[in-house]
């Protein structure tokens, strides 16, 4: 196994990234090396082009780091990246265990446009890996008004209680920092639309 230390800025971005990524992913990526270091790798190719870790090579350039150490591999053996300064049991090493889970999350926006171009001019077969390529059909939602709604039976304010895991909370709590309002219509409104994409991306 080869191994060599290089800058950063070698890396070659995939330009055909199925990840947009969300401006809260990355602000959550930032965060998370300027305040943890790195933790997970990143994947190259053969040529030094990105398979994946875009997001995390932006991300560790705007968080200060400048080197990257390349481990050289033909797939055979898994990869681990080893923290010699942190014990998982301690706040920064669950601290890091949430980041990790949470950015992966968080920052993941289908760009269906380069998934359809690559899946065709490549022959890979989406369904296989479970997408559905009519999900991205997207076709346009209408809101029902209130004459559409079947509200007999109902008051005029309803009280409704939503039970959310941690990174739940998390990304709703970032959301209402950023569109304000009422926070129960608001949580109501990320929660639905949010639980609308989950469906549809697993």
């Amino acid at each position: 196994m080869k191994e060599q230390v290089i800058d950063i800025n070698a890396l070659v971005q995939d330009d055909h990234n199925f990840n947009k990524g969300t401006e809260a992913g990355r602000e959550l990526m930032e965060k998370s090396f300027k305040e943890l270091g790195a933790g997970r790798s990143v994947l190259i190719d053969k040529d030094g082009r990105i398979i994946a870790g875009n997001k995390s090579q932006k991300a560790a350039i705007a968080a200060g780091i400048k080197k990257v150490r390349i481990i050289e591999t033909t797939g055979d053996e898994l990869v681990a990246v080893k923290r010699t300064d942190i014990s998982l049991d301690s706040k920064e090493g669950r601290e890091l265990a949430l980041a990790d889970n949470l950015t992966t999350q968080v920052n993941l926006a289908w760009d269906e446009v380069e998934l359809d171009k690559v899946a065709a001019q490549e022959g890979i077969d989406l369904p296989e890996w479970g997408i559905d390529p009519e999900m991205f059909a997207n076709p346009e939602q209408k809101t029902p008004t209130n004459s559409e709604l079947d509200v007999d039976g109902f008051e005029d304010k309803v009280k409704m209680t939503l039970a959310f895991t941690i990174e739940e909370h998390a990304f709703i709590q970032q959301k209402l920092n950023e569109i304000g309002g009422e926070k129960e219509q608001a949580s109501l409104q990320i929660y639905a639309s949010r639980a609308v994409h989950a469906h549809m991306y697993l």
